[in-house]
């Protein structure tokens, strides 16, 4: 069963349709490469996905308790966080969860609450939170003092990468990750999609990114949604044979029209 299903999806600003009955589909342990032209609308697909954008028409639906993280392209940070606490901020949940259950245990809580309660921490992975935050700050040698607002453009996105990757989400959303990153992190990042657990939708410009990366290729092309299995090589592939057997189609087509012209001038000149 697909973690997240589009149907019949629309959304349009203005005259523009960026979606125009689109159907879309993620799949377990998927790491698809989101494609198309400058202004075609992947950002805002990102955002529907993610349950930010409203659609105009259409349905999304979710599988039971799937989570959803996003990784910005420009990411903003609150004024004067450390690099610690923005990472933090991606196990809020699990962090307040294990605070209301140690509060909850000193004062002689409900132990059906607890029990529920232990069950949702054990889910989240959330008693050793601490420790998953100081390991994927040192994965991306990240130093958890730092005040975020003083880092450059591509120590930030590090932070946003982190923050998303210590939740442990089922869909990751990605928008041009590799957009500030150094060849170094750039390699960390290929080689930990590689292994991720949930899946990844993922907007990029880098072709050799999207090559050492994704399963499968969705292009987004006047407001309709296409697949293609395999990397963006196989896509170049697959695209070329498709253009190529659409050029002979349409040019089968041109040689029927100017047949049914001679034709219909010739009984005209009867």
């Amino acid at each position: 069963m697909a973690l997240l299903t589009l149907q019949n999806a629309h959304l349009a600003f203005g005259l523009a349709p960026l979606l125009n009955g689109a159907d879309f589909a993620i799949e377990t342990r998927e790491r698809i490469g989101l494609i198309g032209r400058n202004g075609a609308g992947k950002s805002s697909l990102l955002k529907v996905l993610a349950r930010t954008q409203v659609l105009d028409d259409g349905a999304i639906a979710l599988q039971g308790g799937v989570r959803i993280t996003t990784v910005p392209q420009e990411p903003v940070f609150a004024a004067n966080t450390t690099v610690f606490e923005a990472v933090s901020n991606g196990v809020s949940r699990a962090r307040e969860l294990r605070d209301e259950y140690e509060r909850l245990a000193v004062n002689g809580g409900d132990e059906h609450t607890l029990s529920d309660m232990q069950h949702e921490i054990d889910e989240l992975d959330g008693w050793a939170w601490e420790s998953k935050v100081a390991t994927t700050l040192s994965q991306l040698s990240l130093n958890a003092d730092t005040l975020v607002s003083t880092l450059s453009g591509g120590l930030k996105k590090r932070v946003s990468i982190a923050q998303a990757l210590v939740g442990a989400p089922d869909v990751l959303l990605l928008d041009e990750p590799t957009n500030h990153l150094d060849l170094a992190a750039i390699a960390w990042l290929e080689t930990m999609l590689q292994s991720f657990k949930g899946s990844a939708v993922i907007i990029s410009h880098d072709r050799t990114f999207l090559d050492n990366v994704v399963t499968r290729i969705v292009e987004l092309d006047r407001g309709k949604l296409t697949g293609f299995p395999g990397n963006y090589s196989a896509y170049e592939t697959q695209k070329a044979a498709q253009l190529e057997f659409e050029a002979t189609v349409n040019a089968k087509f041109d040689k029927f029209l100017a047949q049914e012209e001679v034709w219909i001038r010739k009984g005209v000149e009867a």
